[in-house]
This record gives C-alpha cells, sequence and structure tokens, in this order.
C-alpha cells in the first residue's frame, strides 16, 4: 500500500515536471517564431528601401513565420497602406525615366541669375523676420511662415496679400501647400507651439480648417506625401506621425524602436518622391529612415560625420540623393541612396551658416540657403551661384516658372526674386 502511494507521487512529479518542460519548449518556440518574424520584418523593410532607390535587394527574404505566431497589425489603416503603395507604384516606375520639363532652365543659365525683385516689410517687427516659405506650382503665390507667429498667403505675382492667417502661438517653423488636381488648395504650418494647423481656400477666401496638437516637443519638420492626402510632421519629442489632411486627424505616431544606437530627438524630415519611406534627422547627426508602412523596425540609419544635429535634409526628385545640412556647422553632404554612403560632402565658408538644403523639382540643382544662397550642380556638385545681398539669414528658397526664378526668404523681413536680367 506504502509502496503504491509513492509510485502515485513519483508519477504526479513526473507528469508536472513533462507538462512544465513542454510549457517551456512551448513558450521558447512562439519567441524563435517572434524573433524571426521580426528578422523578416527587418530584411523586408531593407528591400524596400533598396527597391525604392533602384538597387535591387541583395537577397530575397525568407519565408512567413509560423501560422500559430500572433501577427501584429501594420502602422497605418489598410486604406491609408493602400494609396501608398498605390502612388508609390505609380511614381517610382516613371521617376527613372523623368527627364526636366521641356524649356525647364539649365546650368548654365542659373549661373546668370540675379536679384529681379524684391519685397519688403513681410510680416511683422516683433520678432522680425520670415521664417518659412512655400511656393505654388504655377509660380504665382507664396505661403510664409513669421518669427511673428502669423502665416501669410502672398500673391507675389501682383505683390499683394491674399490673407493673414492667426492661430499660432508662437514662431512658425515650415509651411507648405497642398495642391494636388480635384482637392482644394491648402497650406499646412507648424511651429514651435507644437501644432500642426491647417488652412484651406474656398472661392479665393483662406479660413483655419483646424489644428493638431500631435507632439510633445517643438515640431521639427514637415512634409506633404504626394498623394496630397497626407501631411507628415517630426518632432524633438522622439516622434513623428502622419496626418490625414481631409478630417486633420492623425493617422499614425511613429515611436523609438529599440537595438538602434543615437537619438530619436528629430530635428528635420523629408519624404522620399516615391511616397513610402520618410527620411528624419536628429540631433546627434542620425537619419533615420522609415518605410511608413512598419512602426517596429527601421528600414534604415545612416550617419552623417560630425555628428552635428541636422536641421534639414532633402530627398532628390529621382529618388537616388538624400543632402543634408545643419545650422550647427558649414558643412553639406550627399548620401547616395543606392549605396548608403556619402557620395559628397564639403564646407561652405566657417562664418556661413546652413539653414536649409533643398533639391530642385528638375532634380539637376541643390540649393543651400543660409548666410547666403549658393546653387550647385547635380552630380558634379559644382557651384553655379551664389548670392549674398542680403541683410538677414535665407530661410528658404524655391526654384519656380520652370527653373527661371528662385524665390527666396530671409529674416530680414524681406522676399527675393533672382532671375535672369531683362
Amino acid at each position: 500500500m506504502l509502496e503504491s502511494l509513492e509510485i502515485k507521487k513519483a508519477f504526479q512529479n513526473s507528469r508536472a515536471e513533462l507538462a512544465n518542460a513542454l510549457y517551456r519548449e512551448d513558450a521558447a518556440t512562439r519567441v524563435i517564431a517572434r524573433l524571426i518574424k521580426e528578422r523578416d520584418e527587418a530584411r523586408e523593410a531593407l528591400s524596400s528601401i533598396q527597391a525604392s532607390v533602384g538597387l535591387a535587394p541583395s537577397a530575397p527574404a525568407a519565408a512567413p513565420a509560423q501560422d500559430d505566431v500572433e501577427m501584429e497589425s501594420g502602422a497605418l489603416p489598410k486604406e491609408v497602406e493602400q494609396v501608398l503603395e498605390e502612388t508609390n507604384a505609380s511614381l517610382s516606375s516613371v521617376r527613372k525615366k523623368r527627364k526636366p520639363a521641356p524649356g525647364y532652365a539649365n546650368a548654365e543659365a542659373v549661373k546668370t541669375y540675379v536679384q529681379v525683385k524684391e519685397i519688403g516689410s513681410m510680416h511683422g517687427t516683433k520678432p522680425p523676420g520670415v521664417s518659412a516659405l512655400d511656393l505654388s506650382k504655377d509660380g504665382k503665390t507664396i505661403v510664409t511662415g513669421g518669427m511673428d507667429k502669423v502665416v501669410q498667403v502672398f500673391d507675389i505675382e501682383n505683390e499683394k496679400s491674399i490673407a493673414t492667417l492667426k492661430g499660432h502661438t508662437k514662431p512658425v517653423t515650415h509651411v507648405e501647400f497642398r495642391e494636388q488636381e480635384g482637392l482644394n488648395r491648402m497650406a499646412v504650418s507648424t511651429a514651435a507651439d507644437k501644432t500642426v494647423r491647417f488652412w484651406g481656400e474656398d472661392g479665393g477666401s483662406w479660413s483655419a480648417k483646424g489644428h493638431i496638437s500631435a507632439h510633445k516637443g517643438d515640431v521639427t519638420g514637415l512634409a506633404i506625401h504626394p498623394s496630397g492626402l497626407y501631411a507628415s510632421t517630426g518632432s524633438t519629442d522622439s516622434t513623428w506621425s502622419m496626418h490625414d489632411i481631409a478630417s486633420v486627424k492623425t493617422i499614425a505616431t511613429y515611436k523609438p524602436v529599440g537595438g538602434e544606437e543615437g537619438s530619436f530627438s528629430y530635428t528635420s524630415l523629408d519624404i522620399h518622391p516615391d511616397g513610402i519611406l520618410h527620411g528624419l534627422g536628429t540631433k546627434d547627426g542620425h537619419i533615420r529612415v522609415w518605410d511608413a508602412r512598419q512602426n517596429n523596425v527601421l528600414a534604415g540609419s545612416l550617419l552623417v560625420p560630425g555628428g552635428k544635429e541636422i536641421t534639414t535634409l532633402s530627398f532628390s526628385e529621382n529618388g537616388y540623393y538624400l543632402a543634408t545640412g545643419s545650422s550647427a556647422d558649414s558643412l553639406v553632404s550627399v548620401f547616395d541612396l543606392r549605396k548608403l554612403k556619402v557620395l559628397s560632402s564639403w564646407n561652405l565658408p566657417s562664418e556661413n551658416s546652413v539653414h536649409e538644403v533643398r533639391f530642385d523639382p528638375s532634380a539637376q540643382f541643390l540649393s543651400v540657403a543660409g548666410t547666403d544662397l549658393r546653387v550647385y550642380a547635380n552630380k558634379s556638385w559644382d557651384e553655379l551661384l551664389k548670392f549674398d545681398d542680403n541683410n538677414g539669414i535665407l530661410t528658404a528658397a524655391r526654384f519656380g516658372n520652370l527653373g527661371s526664378e528662385i524665390v527666396l526668404s530671409g529674416l530680414d523681413r524681406t522676399v527675393r526674386v533672382l532671375g535672369q536680367q531683362q
């Protein structure tokens, strides 16, 4: 009887140990499956950035993880992801063969540009300065942001104000037009007040359409998606977000991912011309490249020599290059995204600061605005133009009218137009 009891106890202990071992094995299997899934997502994201910039993936993605692993949802609603993928497919199929529009200015013409128009007394005086600018596609209208917290829409052709838009409580940092066929023209602005504001035109009149307090830190980057339906913003709070312009709502917020060295405190942002990849500069010189469809893994990460904060960056229209600059030094760097390395870099004079780098719509030129304006030829990076007849930091430069004009804004409260002397 006693012997039977001991055998029964031993059996029960063995069964408990076996159950515990099976549980641990099952848990380990699930962990391994999840790690395999995350590895495959990382490979797929890397393949995405390589394919987007014209470089074939180095290896195909592995097979999907086991069916019993719980699949995580994507970063975006399915309908938004579909728009991004359709836009990407449409634009990436033509951009490699895209040539400058007929009649677009060439390098020899840009070399001859001088100031042909000056519009002074833009924005208020407390404090003074035009801190941001964008130019309409037809080259006739600008939207500006001021140190005075105001957004202005201005007819640059006839030199008259169209609208003065108030709402921001701190200096405006970025402004951009949203101009898309079939949609009303809008403008989006960001400021040091941590808000994103949306302004719309109806029947020639402009008014506020809403605002979003999407970030806990200063909003330091703004870009409009090529579809015209979304706006993306970056912030010093280590997040970036996508917003639906029509509904004035945030549709996705991306937080830092683990396993990455360096900062995620963002100081600049731009969207790749195909619409899926987002590049964000950080305060310590990193460029975080995100596939907007994924919120748990980076598509890539680059490091600018020197490690200074990247306060401005710009993708070229052909999608091959990414230019960066910093207000903390005079270095300009250009990355070749097909090789994921610095293609060229140069220092401006030591007394110069860089406020904005930007490729023109034809991908022929790179403008660098700051202490002065300098325009460089794509690929050779030869300096074509230098303009220094300004009395304050130049904050933005936009090519318009098939590249025949360059519109500049500055902290001297002046908007200038450069072109060929008539």
